[in-house]
């Protein structure tokens, strides 16, 4: 019957398997994959100076990580550090490239399989999540906003003044351990809703001072499917910037920082800057986390067949954060 339906006996559906488990235990979860930008090369072969290609940092890629080492504590020249090694398997290949943005396309060439040292950033846990159940603590901010939620995903309706923020705000709570932001959006009622940017406070409330603003260059927000964003929240974001995929385009992300904004300080606001294309436009947003990220490098291929790749991969670097906090 198998051989019948076109099915090989034995095969192995491993995108249907992963997200299966995804659904029923949470044995795979969705990583981020991440290639850093290549240099260019001196007269002497050596990498450095202008970037020739962009960093790669496509969310939802399916994957089950099997570790052998999660977390092993050293005490090194430079100070503390945690490494570790896992075995981590993907879909192969041809179903990576069905997945957005990992198309290989005449726009989007960059991407043609997972190479050495190409990263696998997975969620260790959940610092906070901002809470889209309710809307008590969403506010107007710059721009006419009223909110409405379904239980998970919070619906922001543009008024007459269309262009500007809106906000969660909270009482201080610790993201201390928080080395990534991640969150889905998307709108509906036009197709050219700016996306203009994205804030965290930390410190103080609606005072620019106290913010980190995360601006995406000309992206508007999609209206089919969930745009996801997976940005770095830790010191060294702001000279390298980040960047958000969307179909396979890069929209570079610039990041900065106010006068009294710390990254260890307690969390305030998260603000939403959009400018909208008419009354009654909405956007949606769902899935606000802060999380301490494990990032995953490539460091061989075990098995590649039809139906999966297996990635040896090791943990080369991790922080403390009792000696983070300590120190401050």
């Amino acid at each position: 019957m198998l051989s019948a339906q076109g099915i090989k006996p034995g095969s192995i559906n491993m995108a249907r398997v992963l997200r299966q488990l995804r659904h029923r235990s949470g044995q795979s979860r969705l990583v981020t994959y991440h290639r850093p930008p290549i240099f260019g090369k001196d007269d002497y072969g050596v990498e450095g100076g202008a970037i020739v290609t962009q960093e790669l940092l496509y969310p939802s890629l399916p994957a089950l990580i099997r570790p052998y080492m999660t977390a092993d504590y050293r005490l090194e020249r430079a100070g503390a550090n945690v490494i570790g090694a896992a075995r981590v398997y993907t879909p192969n290949i041809q179903v990576i490239k069905g997945f957005p943005n990992f198309e290989q396309t005449t726009e989007n060439p960059n991407f043609d399989e997972i190479e050495g040292w190409d990263r696998f950033i997975d969620r260790q846990r959940n610092v906070y999540q901002v809470p889209t159940s309710a809307t008590g603590s969403w506010t107007s901010g710059t721009a006419d906003v009223t909110f409405a939620t379904d239980g998970q995903t919070i619906t922001a309706t543009l008024g007459t003044d269309y262009d500007g923020g809106f906000y969660y705000t909270t009482s201080a709570t610790n993201t201390l351990e928080s080395d990534r932001i991640t969150f889905q959006i998307k709108a509906s009622g036009a197709s050219n809703i700016e996306f203009s940017n994205f804030k965290s406070f930390n410190g103080g409330t609606q005072d620019t001072d106290y913010a980190i603003t995360y601006t995406p260059a000309s992206l508007s927000i999609p209206t089919g499917s969930w745009l996801t964003v997976d940005v770095p929240f830790i010191s060294g974001t702001v000279a390298s910037g980040s960047s958000i995929y969307m179909d396979g385009t890069r929209y570079a992300v610039t990041v900065t920082t106010g006068s009294s904004f710390d990254y260890e300080a307690n969390f305030r606001d998260f603000e939403f800057g959009i400018s909208g294309a008419a009354d009654g436009n909405i956007v949606y947003v769902r899935d606000i986390r802060f999380y301490k990220s494990i990032s995953w490098h490539v460091h061989s291929l075990k098995e590649l067949n039809d139906e999966f790749i297996t990635f040896n991969c090791v943990r080369t670097r991790g922080r403390r954060d009792s000696r983070r906090r300590a120190y401050n």
